[in-house]
């Protein structure tokens, strides 16, 4: 079976990638050692990690077919175009980790189908949005490769997704428009003569639930390294946070424990004083195996929605209106899971359209919360849209066994043909990467992945 190796050009000022496709000989074991070589040095600290060491883990992944590997390549090529030959360093040097390196983005950190997913969909949205000459990529281009916060990050990405859904709908876009009062929206759709102005936000954790989550990310960092330089599976909760010298205490623990295990292959547990727990073997994970998690955390947010509508109804004064699509990640659809998507809407559109009558600026609000997992449902069963209560609410499928929800909803009694425009680009989005794939001359996403 053929495989694929990497090349690597050194400039001074660039990198340059490029796929070589060649038979399993000396040379294609040369270069697969060289690559794991070059990779171990950045897990060791020795140099910062280049675009050629964040495309390693394509090539060993078990989860993209041939055809997905030189996909995946395109795609990394495409964001080093976009972000720059520097951005990955700039992005280490972050406070936080940068959701380049996440579980949700990067193949190196989860080979996962759904995470390269989201990464061929990244790359095409990028792609679409410069072959339709959007006005004002480049601003949030810029925005994307020099502001290295998160929340940042998420918010070009929402643009980037009401944009590109519009695109598939035959609806041009603008990014950064200006209102007319001296500030700017974040996208401006326009069909003919009608214009839909668009404010993205998305609701983030409580102070204390990011503490949980930095300290899930850096120590899972952490065990990502000595998972890739020992050849050993890590997997179980970190539990809550744990002061500084608890923490280094603990993972001196896992250090050992490790380094044990990958000399004798027994498996080791080591658990800590916060509730955490992990287990380090040599076996392959299970579909069952509980991968890193951390403890829950969970806080009131309807305070915080308001708060974030409020933000928006300010801005849009003398210029709006605009909607409000509002990804939510403090964890107001979790009481919500055991509802039926008929009762979530009848439950959320009056309390919705009850708070925008407070704000006139606003036209309405599509709000989801973060891509949620489909469980055991075939992808058939996810389909819904109901409208009721004043509000849409749908459910759509996601590759990668995903799917998201959402609430939408106008003020009462007005703008009432924009809830359904929005409710037919969302109630389609299960086909919009297929269809961005093969704009750009890819093969449909079931034949880049396959189950590991």
């Amino acid at each position: 079976m053929a495989s694929s190796g990497v090349v690597t050009k050194q400039g001074p000022d660039k990198e340059e990638i490029t796929m070589t496709a060649h038979h399993p000989d000396s040379s294609s074991t040369d270069e697969t050692l060289a690559r794991h070589q070059a990779f171990a040095e950045v897990l060791e600290g020795k140099r910062q990690m280049r675009w050629s060491d964040w495309a390693v883990p394509i090539y060993d992944s078990k989860c993209l077919t041939a055809a997905g590997q030189r996909a995946a390549i395109w795609a990394m090529e495409t964001l080093q175009h976009a972000l720059g030959d520097d951005f990955l360093q700039r992005a280490a040097a972050a406070p936080a980790i940068h959701p380049i390196y996440s579980f949700g983005l990067w193949s190196g950190a989860n080979d996962v189908p759904w995470v390269h997913a989201n990464l061929f969909q990244l790359a095409a949205q990028i792609e679409l949005q410069i072959r339709s000459h959007s006005r004002r990529w480049r601003d949030v281009q810029q925005t994307m490769s020099w502001n290295l916060d998160t929340i940042s990050w998420i918010h070009s990405l929402l643009q980037l997704e009401i944009a590109s859904l519009g695109l598939k709908a035959g609806w041009q876009s603008q990014f950064e428009p200006e209102l007319g009062n001296g500030k700017r929206a974040d996208v401006s759709l326009t069909n003919g003569s009608l214009r839909l102005l668009v404010e993205t936000v998305s609701m983030p954790l409580s102070v204390r639930e990011r503490e949980a989550l930095s300290f899930f990310r850096n120590l899972s960092r952490q065990l990502l390294q000595l998972k890739w330089q020992f050849g050993v599976q890590i997997s179980g909760s970190l539990g809550n946070p744990l002061p500084t010298e608890a923490e280094a205490q603990w993972l001196q623990e896992i250090n050992q424990a490790v380094e044990a295990t990958a000399q004798d292959g027994s498996p080791r547990t080591v658990p800590n004083s916060a509730g955490g727990q992990l287990k380090i073997s040599r076996e392959a994970l299970t579909a069952e195996t509980v991968l890193l998690e951390s403890a829950p955390v969970g806080i009131g947010v309807c305070g915080r929605l308001v708060a974030r509508l409020n933000d928006k109804n300010n801005q849009a004064a003398g210029g709006g209106p605009v909607w409000v699509r509002l990804e939510e990640y403090a964890g107001l659809w979790a009481p919500l899971q055991g509802m039926a998507l008929s009762e979530k809407c009848d439950f959320l559109a009056p309390a919705l359209q009850e708070a925008l009558a407070s704000f006139p600026n606003l036209a309405g609000v599509i709000l989801s919360p973060a891509v949620l997992w489909a469980g055991d449902a075939p992808s058939e069963a996810l389909n819904a849209r109901i409208e009721s209560n004043g509000g849409i609410a749908l459910r759509c499928p996601i590759p990668g066994h995903r799917v998201r929800e959402s609430i939408i909803v106008s003020q009462a009694g007005q703008f009432d043909e924009h809830p359904g425009i929005f409710a037919d680009w969302y109630e389609q989005e299960a086909t919009w990467l297929d269809w961005a794939l093969a704009q750009l001359g890819h093969p449909l996403f079931d034949t880049l992945v396959q189950e590991p």
